[in-house]
């Protein structure tokens, strides 16, 4: 274990220059969200196969779904957009050997997944645990799309064991089905005993009964309403992910409820 704090390295233009120099066979980047990070570390490494980790926010909002790698991109907002330009530096780049990962919603033991109403507002699924009820934005349709961490880890091991089925490439990282918010709040009521109670509001009422920054959240993930392909990955690499949507999901609503 090698302790560095990249962004005081980088700042000193040395954070290339320290990781070529711990001479690595391949670098796993899970930190990088410019693409003047990635060329600070590209610029210094020479040929190692490079794994990015990117996100589904570069795709923008969903068209055609289940969507896939080669889809038109078009997104919005400071992450989104970075990650798509990180993505394709790295792609136009012939330094090194690159493949990226796309994660959905990374979820697992440990922290509060992103829950039915598109948020992270604990009193939804507190609202679900004791009585099955839950207020949704406009019919609950829209989706989301967890993935469990250690598949996320598993996508990104798979990239490193077969550098040249992976170099050049982009992956979805994502679980095989998505949720829509409906489908998603009947699932966790169900799984406390209690059958659903939903409530149904246009989403200006909706926004005005919630804290501002859970609005952001909520509309971050219900405007992109993201729903994915993880074919490639199978394809390419053999790769499936070993948990499925609701698992995934009620694994780490369990954790959270069993750490209060």
């Amino acid at each position: 274990m090698v302790n560095c704090d990249r962004d005081a390295a980088e700042s000193d233009g040395e954070f290339g220059t320290f990781v070529a120099g711990l001479r690595p066979d391949a670098v796993v980047d899970l930190t990088c969200f410019t693409t003047a990070q990635a060329e600070q570390l590209v610029d210094a490494l020479d040929g190692q196969h490079l794994v990015h980790t990117g996100s589904v926010w570069s795709y923008g909002p969903s068209t055609l779904v289940p969507t896939t790698e080669d889809a038109p991109k078009h997104p919005y907002g400071y992450y989104g957009v970075n990650k798509l330009a990180i993505e394709q530096y790295l792609m136009s780049q012939e330094r090194v050997r690159a493949s990226v990962v796309h994660p959905g919603h990374i979820s697992g033991p440990g922290w509060m997944p992103i829950g039915p109403a598109g948020n992270v507002d604990p009193a939804v699924i507190e609202s679900l645990r004791a009585d099955g009820s839950c207020t949704l934005p406009d019919r609950g349709l829209e989706t989301v799309h967890h993935v469990h961490a250690e598949d996320v880890a598993g996508l990104h091991q798979a990239c490193l064991e077969q550098p040249e089925a992976a170099s050049g490439e982009s992956f979805n990282s994502v679980c095989t089905q998505a949720l829509t918010l409906r489908g998603y709040a009947e699932l966790v009521a169900r799984h406390f005993g209690h059958e659903p109670k939903l409530e149904f509001t246009p989403w200006a009422e909706f926004a005005k009964a919630l804290d501002p920054q859970q609005v952001e959240v909520t509309m971050d993930h219900i405007g992109r309403s993201p729903m994915f392909s993880m074919d490639k990955a199978r394809a390419l690499l053999g790769f499936v992910p070993k948990h499925s949507v609701t698992d995934t999901v009620l694994e780490a609503i369990d954790a959270w409820v069993a750490s209060q």
